[in-house]
């Protein structure tokens, strides 16, 4: 059964064969404030095509006048292939979400894809719109004040569906800059894909592209949110993944066996606290000891991640004259002892401390 908020009324370009509408015999059932007639019953019983008529009348849906045309597609939920049946258009997520309208008698899902349907309307058409009414099982959303504007949606009767059953699509208000619906998540959603392909995107350009293409005015707090959101989505978080440093270590030596890979940390009441990582593959070490000169180079960089660090390095010199990293490792502070630790596990791992190898190496670093 499928229910709208339209008292069914005979008017020109319809005839009734049935007295039984006028007696009361289609139920009318209340719900917040609105009539719902079985359609199902009422198109069924009393509703006919005359030909020649002009197919137009003034159809009173809740409070909301509209003009529904019945030769035409204003009238979306009837089936033209029948006299007596009728379909709803039901809204497509995929398809329907970049740029939706919104129909009299469309279905949703659910109200949750109801509302994200209405935030891109609103964004879309930059109207500032507000949710009256946003319950699970019905959701009445108006314009600005001024404005006759109007949708109500609510669950069909035994079914987890939403549907349209009051709209009055004309807006009276002008257009705006500012819509409350824009948020940062919605911006990183939209520019996610955008910004993975370019991670260097500045915030300032970010920012000019986004109110170029959606024709609105945003804040650099905003547009600085939803860049931060974007690269979250795309690299991940990152205090889940130094959860995960353990089980990367793993990895490594499972898939490198002989590689070296080594973690400092110190416990912090119930929990472990990172210090610092170093990491020389067995592959990289056998081909700097094999096909490389006895040069090393130390160097170190900042981190522009959320927790910052240093990354400390050794490169070598194959025989192109090419760099040829072999060890870094991640540390909080390029001090001394940080140096040290660096130098002391790679020294090891070249086996340079050991005598019949300790002689004409050459190292080089910017201190």
């Amino acid at each position: 059964m499928f229910f709208f908020s339209l008292p069914f009324t005979p008017g020109e370009g319809y005839a009734t064969s049935d007295s039984r509408l006028d007696s009361g015999s289609v139920e009318d059932i209340e719900e917040d404030g609105f009539a719902i007639i079985d359609l199902d019953e009422s198109y069924g019983r009393n509703a006919r095509f005359i030909e020649g008529s002009s197919m137009q009348r003034d159809m009173e849906v809740g409070d909301i006048s509209l003009y529904a045309d019945m030769s035409s597609d204003n009238v979306d939920f009837l089936n033209m292939d029948s006299q007596f049946e009728y379909t709803h258009p039901e809204f497509n997520v995929d398809v329907d979400m970049e740029n939706p309208t919104f129909k009299l008698g469309m279905c949703f899902s659910n109200a949750k894809e109801f509302s994200e349907a209405i935030k891109n309307y609103a964004i879309k058409n930059r109207r500032q719109v507000r949710f009256v009414k946003n319950a699970p099982n019905k959701v009445r959303v108006v314009c600005s004040d001024g404005c006759d504007w109007l949708i109500y949606a609510s669950k069909m009767q035994g079914e987890h569906t939403l549907q349209v059953k009051t709209l009055n699509s004309v807006h009276k208000c002008n257009r705006a800059l500012y819509v409350p619906q824009v948020s940062s998540k919605w911006l990183a959603n939209k520019y996610c894909d955008r910004l993975r392909n370019n991670p260097t995107w500045p915030s300032a350009s970010m920012k000019k592209t986004m109110e170029s293409e959606n024709v609105l005015k945003l804040s650099r707090t905003m547009v600085y949110r939803a860049r931060a959101m974007a690269m979250s989505m795309v690299i991940g978080n990152e205090q889940e993944q130094f959860r995960m440093l353990r089980s990367y270590c793993q990895s490594l030596l499972d898939s490198n066996p002989g590689s070296t890979c080594v973690i400092k940390s110190e416990q912090c009441q119930d929990q472990s606290k990172f210090r610092a990582v170093y990491i020389c593959l067995d592959a990289l070490r056998m081909g700097f000891l094999e096909g490389c000169r006895r040069f090393i180079g130390f160097d170190g960089c900042h981190l522009s991640s959320g927790y910052k660090g240093i990354l400390l390095a050794a490169v070598g010199l194959d025989g192109n004259n090419q760099m040829y990293p072999f060890a870094w490792a991640v540390v909080g502070q390029e001090t001394y002892e940080t140096w040290h630790w660096f130098i002391s596990m790679m020294a090891e791992d070249l086996g340079i401390t050991a005598p019949a190898n300790s002689n004409y190496w050459t190292f080089l670093c910017d201190k």
